[in-house]
């Protein structure tokens, strides 16, 4: 298992356009399952980036709200549809846009959800608790939302499930 360490940041919906244009974001279809566990957090995924689709298992730990010990392997797709019986009742899935592009020496990821038309999601992963790091100026902060678990993806799956969202 890896340390994971990211910024997680709560922005107004952004102008996706002039993101793709500018930074040449790439865009990912992503379905997020969150599975039954005893421990930490496990969850599915398929991320559709033009001709390719990935699917991956996570599994994390969390340490505290912006950082967790992170464990991940590929799927085949066959392990995918099997893995989807093992689906927490409590959670709907996921479904989201997220936009990957470099900027001044960090990897952005913008996620778009399809129950939010006026905010999004910044998450930049950071080396240390030091690191410094930049947003770019097209995007609007809203909120550092790195320590609250109401914007983790398993708490919107809950509350989507929930009929919350």
């Amino acid at each position: 298992m890896q340390i994971e360490l990211e910024k997680k940041f709560l922005i107004e919906y952004p102008k996706l356009n002039l993101i793709i244009d500018k930074y040449n974001a790439v865009k990912y279809e992503i379905e997020q399952i969150y599975l039954l566990s005893n421990e930490g957090s496990r969850r599915i995924r398929r991320c559709k980036a033009a001709n390719e689709t990935v699917y991956i298992e996570t599994i994390k730990v969390r340490i505290n709200g912006s950082k967790c010990y992170e464990y991940e392997r590929e799927l085949s797709a066959e392990e995918y549809e099997e893995f989807k019986e093992e689906a927490d009742p409590n959670r709907s899935p996921i479904i989201k846009e997220r936009y990957v592009f470099p900027y001044k020496n960090k990897v952005m990821e913008m996620d778009v959800y399809p129950f939010w038309k006026d905010k999004a999601v910044l998450e930049i992963e950071l080396e240390s608790e030091e690191d410094e790091y930049f947003i770019p100026e097209e995007i609007k902060i809203i909120k550092d939302v790195s320590n609250s678990r109401k914007y983790k993806n398993a708490q919107l799956a809950a509350a989507l499930k929930n009929g919350e969202l």
